[in-house]
């Protein structure tokens, strides 16, 4: 098949030389290797055409000018600078396999994109650009949507094909797909504010505490020291962590004494909702809800209720923890 053929099939119709590309893709890694929009890697910029250095390196950078377009167009909510950034005939595919054909159609959507979501923003990272001839190119890459809160972002894979007409590049067809999910560490940043040291005093019991990362990144690592009336009383261990299956956070806990449990976390308006179970030493089971109720950025209210020992009713508790001060220089 001519490149002159190949050409029109992919203005004509777009996706058969998307899906191929993604067919392509497919093998390669779904970590962001890519580089940022505003960068240059040569070993992902194929040059197909036959076209000279001087010509390929400034279609290079016209794309990817278009690219940082788009990026500072979405994150300043301008769905008509992005619609024109698009041929008169541009089309966009989500990941569901819907259509939107025409620069007035493709501003509706990142309209309503925007509607839904009004304080998001997004990084692109280009995995490959290549060039098929003089005229066109296929990119490929991976999304990263940022919400306002310390909530997981999302990432998408996407293909874009690239034409230049009248001496300008422009996108004939975006099509995005599903990408990569976050990983543990990024599932945990919600409760990364944990880091550090903490300690309750109500005066007749101490409980300090430490969170720290793994050395993975993968968990939170909590340990608990109970003294009562000036002894020491308990250790306590715990380890949080993502639940891929349950898809919510969840940890386990060990104490000094030989008891353990688990519990599942999940977000509510000011905090979180903690559902824990765990057995005693003895062989008795107990189970309680647990809500951690954030008070500022170095105090938290912990709370439980529900609480049920060996079958007995237990009372609510309510504990105030602030993080440890500094130590006084010497």
């Amino acid at each position: 098949m001519s490149q002159r053929t190949l050409r029109r099939m992919i203005i004509a119709g777009g996706v058969v030389l998307v899906l191929a590309a993604m067919n392509w893709r497919s093998g390669q890694s779904q970590t962001l290797t890519g580089k940022r929009n505003g960068t240059s890697d040569t070993r992902s910029e194929r040059n197909l055409t036959g076209a000279s250095t001087t010509d390929q390196a400034a279609d290079q950078e016209a794309i990817r000018a278009n690219i940082a377009r788009f990026e500072e167009a979405y994150n300043a909510r301008d769905a008509q600078a992005i619609a024109a950034l698009f041929t008169a005939n541009g089309r966009i595919i989500d990941k569901d396999g819907r259509q939107s054909e025409g620069r007035e159609a493709i501003a509706q959507v990142f309209t309503n994109v925007f509607a839904a979501a009004p304080e998001n923003r997004i990084e692109v990272y280009v995995d490959s650009i290549e060039f098929l001839d003089a005229g066109l190119a296929i990119e490929t890459g991976t999304t990263k949507e940022l919400p306002p809160t310390d909530e997981s972002p999302a990432y998408d894979r996407y293909t874009v094909v690239h034409v230049k007409r009248d001496g300008q590049w422009q996108m004939a067809l975006a099509r995005d797909e599903e990408g990569p999910p976050p990983s543990a560490h990024e599932r945990l940043q919600p409760l990364a504010w944990l880091v550090g040291e903490w300690i309750d005093d109500d005066g007749s019991s101490v409980v300090a505490s430490t969170c720290r990362w793994s050395d993975d990144g993968n968990f939170l690592l909590q340990e608990f020291k109970l003294e009562l009336h000036g002894d020491e009383a308990m250790n306590v261990s715990q380890r949080i962590g993502w639940d891929p299956i349950a898809k919510c956070i969840r940890s386990w806990v060990f104490d000094s004494e030989g008891g353990f449990g688990q519990s599942m976390w999940s977000p509510s308006d000011n905090g979180w909702v903690i559902k824990a179970t765990g057995v005693r030493p003895d062989g008795t089971t107990g189970s309680a809800t647990n809500r951690l109720v954030l008070t500022g950025g170095d105090s938290y209210v912990w709370e439980t209720s529900d609480r049920v020992v060996a079958g007995e009713p237990q009372p609510s508790m309510q504990v105030k923890i602030v993080r440890k001060p500094p130590e006084p220089a010497n």
